[in-house]
């Protein structure tokens, strides 16, 4: 049997660009051609010339019946009302550059901008509240759907702490380069030379700059250490901050005192530097999303619900136990509940991690965060989003965190002994000098001052974060984004290391694996791969139009020509079309109607039993089946011989179901596996670990990894992980590949080693220096060179590394 290729162009709308029926001349339907209509009578026609469509976007065909109340949404300033808003439809610049000109033309908006990047609209607006949704309603018309979206609560807490870095980074570097100017005469001329009014003129100016900044932009030192104080672990900025606040009020003094030399160069610089490299560490670490900003994100910030046989777009905080909440295909559910009229299937890949999706029908329950993927289902709410399974989920992982071992860093581990020290060192140099040498009051102070400037932890401060700056930049061309740089620390410690399975070692979704003829109760493989091909372009020309996940792989998996078959899709079974005398049904077996024997799955066991997923398809009398599977990453074995090698013990961790994570265990050489883990039952078997002492890292993707991730010594996920598993992840893998894990592991090792090279330089640094300061002997210019060339040796020491 065959089928004849049909290459003739199909007639498509000018507008949305959707398929033409036979009666249809230009436009589909006439919401199209009204928007037509407004786009060419506003001057905007040119936005035909540029628009690129994307077959799999949504299209721009107007629906303005579920037009969506703003006015909940919309912040007020001043009559200034303002409001982020997603746009559904937004394929390139074109729709970009249209939807920005005709909300510009209107006369009462302020602003209207968007990001393509993640498809927002910021639009501002003056007057009236109400004149809001006149301007979706425009948009809309024009085949846009607009969503709220709380993007204020995405970007403000990243913005302040950036903003706050940037400012005291700018006002410290203003200070560096006008203060240097002074101390470039002062360093190199004596008072001889430039004569006592002009030194004293150039002290004055040099404080008039350096005090201010001091106090502005070494502010993240000065909190930083009365908060660990606070907590009773001094840190490495308590000895930065008295260092900065000692220099600062001994320049001061002899500023007064018409002394030769003054410290406000060396206090500024000082600030300078370790203000660059924080503000790289934070760029590196992208640490301002909270976990419960991650949660918003995670959850739409509207739901529709049913109430007196009308629908309403509410806020999804103010979902309440007993609302019938609408769940379209494709859209997360909200809440909790129980499903009171349709059958659909749904993605529980979130919550469970398992890659196959489940028929869910009337009665059944479900739980925020599952992905409704078929059919339009109504739901009870039987718990508000703030108690639902996934909001549970999100708790642990913050008393997961709350209660993760505090972690000492090296450099902190050495502040609590390295400031003391410096501080008893410096009494006493002040209690020698004046009650042994009886050289005077104020001479005494500064002999101890030198001794807290001379050892200044400057190269105590860089000797970490500039290693840490260094590796983490380099590990960016190898696909590896590290946003803690205690793994560094830590990393040698590692003796277990956990992975999942979907996502993970696999790449998370189902991929076509072969193709059988269904003859007589057995399976028959297709070897020809012209018939082959025959059946995948049948498959993929009767799936194209759906969204199932199923037909999506089956349309993934053929390059080639489709044919233009006519279906008619039938929501949760199936899809049934016609090409000339030929019935194609594509879907489950009883849809196809398929019949097998109890013996058919027992005979083919070892064809189909570690396919993920199967369908069936039926051309006439002819019966086929597709099997899938989810494919295991080409380096997943390599990564898993390489961390043996390395004696590191490998655990795979999955919610998958036995087959599937015994076959995927076997063919990568794991030998423990756990299988069917809930979240809570996958941070119970960490936890258990945990109190045997060991030490291991993380490797997920999935909400259900977050809790786990949240609980590791040191945690790994992706780049197309769920927005909370990356943020509560230490390291990101910007690619689909494994091995970069064995990167972290080698260089991470490295990078541990020339830390500690880089603190024994600066302690020996300090251990020369301080007998000098001690006596007297050290004049502020020897003392900036000393400090100078301590860093300068700590940072070449840095540069060894090769990535």
């Amino acid at each position: 049997m065959s089928i004849k290729n049909n290459k003739e162009a199909v007639p498509k709308c000018v507008h949305c660009n959707s398929n033409l029926q036979k009666d249809q001349e230009i436009f589909c339907c006439n919401g199209c051609k009204f928007a037509y209509q407004i786009i060419n009578n506003l001057g905007l026609s040119d936005y035909y010339k540029f628009r690129k469509t994307i077959n799999n976007e949504r299209k721009i065909k107007p629906e303005i019946d579920d037009l969506i109340d703003i006015n909940e949404f919309v912040s007020n300033d001043n009559n200034v009302f303002s409001i982020s808003l997603l746009i559904q439809g937004l394929h390139c610049g074109a729709c970009v550059w249209l939807i920005e000109t005709i909300l510009k033309k209107q006369s009462d908006v302020i602003y209207a901008r968007i990001n393509l990047a993640n498809k927002t609209l910021h639009l501002k607006w003056s007057g009236d509240l109400k004149r809001g949704n006149e301007l979706v309603r425009i948009i809309y018309e024009i085949g846009y759907k607009l969503l709220p979206f709380d993007e204020k609560i995405i970007n403000e807490v990243e913005k302040k702490y950036n903003d706050s870095l940037l400012k005291a980074l700018a006002v410290a570097g203003f200070g560096v380069g006008n203060i240097m100017l002074f101390s470039i005469s002062l360093w190199f001329s004596s008072s001889n030379d430039m004569g006592f009014a002009m030194r004293n003129f150039l002290h004055f100016f040099s404080s008039l700059i350096a005090l201010p900044v001091a106090i502005y932009s070494a502010r993240p030192f000065f909190i930083s250490a009365y908060r660990s104080l606070r907590s009773g672990y001094p840190n490495m900025d308590l000895p930065i901050s008295i260092a900065i606040f000692l220099a600062c009020l001994a320049s001061v003094i002899q500023s007064f005192r018409g002394s030769e030399h003054v410290y406000f160069d060396s206090a500024i610089m000082l600030i300078f530097f370790l203000l660059i490299g924080r503000y790289l560490d934070f760029k590196a670490r992208k640490k301002a999303f909270s976990v419960a900003t991650q949660f918003m994100m995670l959850s739409a910030s509207f739901a529709r619900i049913e109430d007196n046989d009308k629908v309403k777009i509410v806020a999804t905080k103010n979902l309440k136990k007993s609302m019938i909440l609408l769940v379209a295909p494709g859209e997360k559910i909200l809440a909790d509940g129980i499903i009171i009229e349709g059958e659909t299937e749904i993605d529980n890949s979130l919550i469970s991690g398992e890659s196959i999706p489940k028929k869910f029908s009337k009665g059944e329950e479900v739980l925020a965060g599952m992905i409704n993927l078929v059919n339009l289902i109504k739901v009870e709410i039987n718990k508000p989003p703030s108690q639902s399974m996934l909001a549970e989920i999100i708790n642990i992982i913050k008393t997961v965190e709350e209660k993760k071992t505090y972690y000492v860093r090296i450099a902190d581990r050495l502040s609590r002994i390295y400031t003391p020290v410096v501080h008893l060192l410096a009494f006493l140099t002040f209690f020698i000098a004046t009650f042994y040498f009886k050289i005077g009051f104020e001479n005494a102070l500064m002999n101890a001052i030198a001794v807290l400037i001379i050892t200044c932890p400057c190269a105590l401060a860089l000797a970490i974060p500039i290693v840490q700056t260094i590796v983490i930049s380099n590990f960016l061309k190898k696909s590896l984004l590290v946003k803690n740089g205690e793994i560094f620390e830590k990393i040698s410690e590692i003796n277990h290391v956990i992975i999942d399975k979907t996502g993970s070692l696999t790449f998370g979704s189902p991929e076509l694996k072969d193709i059988f003829i269904i003859e007589k109760n057995s399976l028959k493989k297709i070897t020809n791969p012209k018939e082959k091909e025959h059946y995948l372009q049948i498959g993929a020309s009767i799936a194209k139009s759906s969204k199932h996940i199923i037909a999506q792989s089956i349309s993934k998996s053929y390059n080639g020509i489709l044919k233009n078959i006519t279906s008619t899709e039938s929501k949760g079974f199936g899809i049934v079309g016609q090409f000339e005398d030929n019935i194609i049904k594509l879907g489950r077996k009883e849809f196809c109607n398929i019949h097998l024997s109890d013996d058919f799955w027992k005979n083919n066991n070892n064809i189909i039993k570690f396919a993920n997923l199967h369908c069936f398809m039926r051309i006439n009398a002819t019966e086929v089946l597709f099997l899938f599977t989810d494919n295991i990453k080409e380096d997943a074995q390599s990564l898993i011989t390489g961390l043996q090698n390395a004696n590191k013990k490998v655990i795979l961790l999955s919610g998958d179901i036995k087959e599937v994570v015994e076959e995927v265990a076997n063919l990568v050489g794991i030998k423990e596996f756990l299988y069917q883990q809930t979240p809570l039952q996958k941070l119970e078997f960490l936890e258990n670990l945990k109190k045997q002492n060991k030490k291991f890292m993380m490797i997920g993707d999935g909400l259900n990894d977050a809790p786990s991730l949240a609980s590791a010594d040191i945690s790994v996920s992706f780049s197309k992980a769920i927005d909370i598993s990356q943020n509560v992840a230490d390291v990101i893998i910007n690619s689909e590949k494994l091995n970069p894990v064995l990167d972290l592991f080698y260089y991470g090792k490295k990078a541990n080693l020339l830390m500690k090279q880089n603190l024994m330089i600066a302690l020996i640094y300090n251990l020369l220096a301080i007998p000098f300061a001690m006596s007297g002997m050290v004049v502020p210019l020897v003392a900036a060179i000393a400090m100078s060339s301590s860093s300068l040796l700590v940072l070449f020491n840095s540069f060894r590394i090769k990535i």
